[in-house]
């Protein structure tokens, strides 16, 4: 599996990955732990084979929960790496034992300045269902997204204004 992580990015490459690793825990964990050895572009290319597997409804995203929470709150873990995991999050029903540490971290995120603007639109995803699960953080959430509005991308601005708009009726 190193060997294919070390050829340089490219889908093709990646499904090879999935190929491997999407019905073998054995070598889907190692993946995992490449991806949380925090390596640079290695641990970049193992996310996004994780991420080909879970939309290739293949692999066991769903069994790293803590680990994944972890990483979102780790200060030293690339946008890379959590803009792929936070793109994954919006799609899947997170576990009530790790809900309040990802909100925590989808909120801190949204207030960074240095996050990256994907980041930022996948925090917002995964914050609006949230809402949909404790309806309490709806204020919140819109206070952030128009405190975001101004200074935001356009990519971003046009996401937050459909999430302020969904969640207004």
């Amino acid at each position: 599996m190193k060997e294919l992580l070390a050829k340089p990015a490219s889908k093709s490459n990646s499904l090879k990955i999935v190929e491997l690793v999407g019905r073998n825990e054995n070598e889907y964990k190692k993946l995992v732990e490449i991806a949380l050895a925090n390596d640079g572009i290695m641990s970049d290319k193992a996310t996004w084979a994780i991420i080909h597997c879970h939309d290739n409804k293949q692999g066991f995203f769903c069994d790293y929960f803590p680990q994944w929470a972890i990483m979102l709150a780790g200060k030293d873990y690339s946008d890379s790496l959590k803009r792929s995991v936070l793109r994954t999050l919006q799609f899947v029903e997170i576990p009530e034992e790790n809900q309040a540490s990802i909100i925590d971290s989808c909120f801190e995120l949204l207030v960074e300045k240095k996050s990256a603007v994907a980041v930022k639109a996948f925090s917002l995803g995964v914050l609006e269902n949230m809402v949909k699960l404790y309806p309490e953080l709806k204020n919140e959430l819109i206070s952030c997204i128009e405190l975001l509005l101004p200074t935001a991308s356009s990519g971003l601005k046009n996401r937050g204004k459909h999430i302020l708009k969904r969640l207004s009726k």
